[in-house]
């Protein structure tokens, strides 16, 4: 399976470029990059700017549309892929462990199956179907960019929070990082 790290962000809450942001030496994005290359055949970083991240050791695709939402790095990833479903991750997920992306993929239900914990969807930890491009181009022509709003809109499956803890008992996975608070929640988690 084929998965695409969303690197599209401006990093505004953190103060600096978050996904760069090194965590004992390695960069935040290129942790995610690692633990999606113990489970998937190819990985793709979907970024507004491809040179920030040409350092990685994969492939870059620059986001199709100008927009800064997630749902453009989704479109775009599905576009490009020439696969019948895809995984999508943030990366900002310095936390994610491979055995929660193996659940996903086990779990996985047509058209997309997301992560779902403390009563909300984790849309950016999922896997979608390329089936779902017209549905999602048609949400996208109305102006509307809420990967959440789009779900709600289409068929889903949830792995919840239960068969999430059998595999990562602490939601760590779970931890992005959009703050210097949620940076210092992290290195707690790291130790």
């Amino acid at each position: 399976m084929e998965c695409f790290i969303l690197a599209g962000g401006q990093s505004r809450r953190f103060g600096e470029d978050k996904l760069l942001f090194k965590i004992r030496g390695i960069k935040t994005i290129e942790r995610v990059i690692r633990t999606a290359r113990e489970v998937c055949s190819k990985i793709y970083v979907v970024a507004k700017d491809r040179k920030k991240f040409r350092d990685l050791g994969v492939e870059v695709i620059e986001d199709v549309l100008p927009d800064q939402a997630p749902i453009v790095g989704l479109y775009t990833a599905l576009q490009m892929s020439p696969e019948d479903r895809i995984m999508i991750l943030s990366g900002d997920l310095p936390l994610i462990k491979p055995e929660v992306l193996k659940l996903l993929i086990e779990e996985y239900e047509e058209p997309a199956t997301v992560l779902y914990s403390d009563g909300k969807l984790h849309p950016l930890i999922g896997i979608y179907s390329r089936s779902l491009l017209p549905a999602l181009e048609d949400y996208m022509k109305l102006g509307k960019r809420s990967l959440v709003g789009f779900l709600e809109q289409v068929k889903y499956k949830v792995v919840n929070e239960e068969d999430l803890r059998r595999v990562d008992p602490d939601l760590s996975s779970l931890m992005n990082m959009n703050t210097k608070e949620d940076l210092e929640r992290i290195m707690e988690r790291i130790g």
